[in-house]
């Protein structure tokens, strides 16, 4: 049964501690699923995650038309999709989506033409406008290994 995880996250430098926090846990295979409105911050999530990885400034374009970046960060690559302008699931095969679920760790905006069955250890991150312009409301549902993993980040940011 997956976990569900809600916070208010009161501007942008809010998200990125999320993404630092859950890029600190991140492993071979783990995927995170991005949803919700257009500007809701799934690509400042991503663009954190990835640049957790890197000690320099580096680049995150948006994958909005070439629909995937890959970022090969020490521990693993990083293939980050965005999905939105796909509309058959049969494209996916092209992009290598299978592929990188292996291979490194995912995200992936606009999940939802996926479909099932999707990988066991995977994060669907739900965000939506907050109260303000800058606020978000964040909902994070674990999967397998992810379940303890984010039991254990929100453990330590409440102490």
């Amino acid at each position: 049964m997956p976990n569900v995880h809600n916070m208010d996250l009161p501007d942008l430098q809010a998200t990125a501690r999320l993404a630092n926090l859950i890029a600190a846990e991140a492993q071979t295979g783990d995927v995170i699923l991005l949803k919700g409105e257009l500007g809701a911050g799934k690509t400042a999530f991503a663009r954190a995650f990835i640049t957790s990885f890197f000690a320099a400034d580096i680049e995150v374009p948006s994958p909005t038309f070439g629909l995937v970046q890959v970022f090969h960060a020490r521990e693993f690559s990083i293939s980050h999709y965005d999905l939105y302008r796909v509309k058959n699931k049969s494209e996916l095969a092209e992009l290598g989506l299978e592929e990188a679920f292996l291979s490194g760790v995912t995200l992936v905006e606009w999940p939802e033409i996926i479909g099932t069955p999707l990988p066991e250890n995977r994060i669907e991150l739900g965000l939506a406008y907050g109260k303000n312009e800058e606020s978000r409301a964040a909902s994070l549902t674990s999967h397998g290994s992810w379940q303890q993993r984010l039991k254990a980040i929100f453990s330590c940011a409440k102490a």
